[in-house]
């Protein structure tokens, strides 16, 4: 599907045309100037160890777009020049420093955009994250990846996008908003934010106590609204009767929607998590742990954390060459 929807780019004759790039080669891109350019950068789930290729570097390599890290390119229509300017994802306690090692300038006689993929706070509410403020001044436009809802504030007074996922992630109470993409005029700076068609409706509502028929009530009337695909319902019952089981709801609808059922019960007999409950994924707890252990006992951060990527990627005998040997992980 992703690989569908890149070749339309393609194929279209677009005036934009890639003319320069700053910290990158840009001639063995420039067939892509035969449709209209895509420019991308890597995202938490794409980062691959040191020495390894990830996915929007091998698309680049397959001439579907062009792939930034830390430099810049430079479009033009024959009358008006954007240059946009990529940081991908990094661990986000070396994202400050990153950021202020590249030092990224706006380029003169250019619509500059920044364009960045890390927690950023005030956004979310995390361990090591970049505050706002962190970013360099003087851009036109400020675009934030990895935070799922989409969102439009400003910095240093110009726009700060937060394009947002374009499916519902975390299933929580923000993800009822729809998902869209994001259009700038870059001669006037205005935004606007265009809704997906089609998308799959979420609901996400709470209940107090073990009312099921009031809870059933309710589906009835979700689902007597027109769907065009089946709709995704999360219910949160708190202070639920323990004794009293709600997954029978899911079976009497499911021909009509997808339920996700939680429940927290007045005793605290048991309370065992489904997969959507959990705050972090396997992956992101065992990140957050190996931390943890790394900074109680003074050890070297990045060597541990470049051990623990190897291990995602069953590279066991490069870890044992790492911790061994050289600490060349290649």
């Amino acid at each position: 599907r992703a690989m569908q929807l890149l070749i339309k780019p393609m194929l279209v004759e677009g005036k934009a045309k890639i003319i320069e790039g700053i910290n990158k080669d840009i001639k063995k891109y420039l067939f892509l100037n035969s449709g209209v350019p895509v420019i991308a950068i890597h995202g938490t789930h794409e980062r691959r160890i040191k020495g390894l290729l990830n996915p929007i570097e091998a698309l680049e390599k397959a001439g579907f777009l062009v792939y930034l890290h830390c430099n810049a390119v430079i479009l033009s229509d024959g009358n008006e020049k954007v240059c946009v300017h990529g940081m991908s994802t990094v661990p986000d306690q070396y994202a400050g420093s990153v950021l202020k090692e590249w030092n990224p300038k706006p380029i003169e006689g250019c619509y500059n955009i920044l364009m960045i993929h890390q927690s950023v706070s005030p956004f979310m509410y995390a361990e090591h994250m970049l505050d706002v403020n962190e970013l360099p001044k003087g851009f036109d436009l400020y675009i934030c990846g990895h935070i799922h809802e989409a969102k439009k504030t400003s910095y240093d007074g110009k726009p700060l996008i937060i394009p947002g996922s374009l499916i519902p992630t975390q299933l929580t109470k923000e993800s009822i908003n729809p998902k869209g993409f994001w259009k700038i005029d870059t001669k006037t700076g205005e935004t606007e934010f265009i809704e997906l068609k089609k998308q799959r409706k979420f609901y996400y509502e709470e209940f107090t106590g073990s009312d099921k028929e009031k809870i059933k009530e309710r589906l009835k009337e979700i689902l007597s609204k027109n769907h065009e695909k089946k709709p995704v319902i999360r219910i949160k019952i708190k202070n639920a009767d323990p004794h009293i089981s709600f997954q029978d709801l899911k079976t009497i609808f499911e021909n009509k929607a997808i339920i996700i059922i939680s429940a927290e019960f007045k005793e605290e007999i048991y309370r065992a998590k489904t997969m959507e409950e959990q705050k972090f994924s396997v992956q992101e707890a065992g990140e957050k742990i190996l931390r943890e252990e790394i900074q109680k006992h003074a050890l070297d951060q990045k060597i541990f954390e470049r051990v623990f990527e190897l291990l995602l990627e069953n590279r066991q005998e490069k870890v044992l060459k790492l911790v061994e040997g050289d600490g060349n992980d290649r």
